[in-house]
């Protein structure tokens, strides 16, 4: 078992928080995140490796250092929500296990332009985070998710997260007012 097939808990050899990659391809070529659909690769008896935040749920909360991070499951094909998850899943079970070993889990955040700590394209290996609390709740549709807390592991040096501003209606307005009254 190399790092390279991702089944690592903690950083991979060679790859610093922050780098980017063009597509999931190249994040399983680096063993960042090795499952090229898949959000969560992990293993049902040891935990989760990695997890992929981007636009598959709209449960999902990106605080920074603090993501709430549904599990897989229950959709369509077209990423519709249409049946609970089940905890019993090996994605789901993975990060089940996670929050009780405290293992570290690999977090990469695709483009979403709904989320201003996602990059503007590709994706960005944003370092280690912890597993704090998992369990079922009731999702915004109604169905029972697998709602799962990742606290980011403070690490000595590691840069903050970095924020991609984005330009609001309200905020192009108001830049606007200000340019025509000087």
């Amino acid at each position: 078992m190399t790092s390279r097939d991702g089944r690592t808990f903690g950083h991979i050899s060679g790859v610093e928080v922050g780098a980017t990659f063009t597509s999931k391809a190249a994040l399983a070529d680096a063993g960042v995140h090795v499952l090229r659909q898949a959000g969560i690769h992990g293993d049902h008896e040891l935990g989760a490796f990695s997890i992929c935040l981007s636009k598959g749920y709209e449960d999902n909360v990106d605080r920074g250092n603090t993501i709430t991070y549904v599990g897989s499951g229950g959709q369509d094909d077209d990423g519709k929500q249409i049946s609970d998850q089940s905890p019993d899943t090996p994605a789901n079970k993975a990060l089940f296990i996670s929050s009780i070993t405290r293992r570290p889990v690999r977090v990469v955040r695709g483009a979403n332009d709904d989320n201003t700590y996602s990059p503007g394209h590709g994706y960005r290996y944003d370092g280690l985070y912890v597993v704090d609390e998992a369990k079922m709740v009731d999702g915004k549709k109604g169905f029972k998710m697998c709602t799962f807390t990742l606290k980011r592991i403070d690490e000595d040096g590691q840069k903050a997260i970095p924020i991609r501003r984005t330009l609001t209606a309200g905020k192009l307005a108001k830049m606007r007012k200000k340019a025509r009254t000087g």
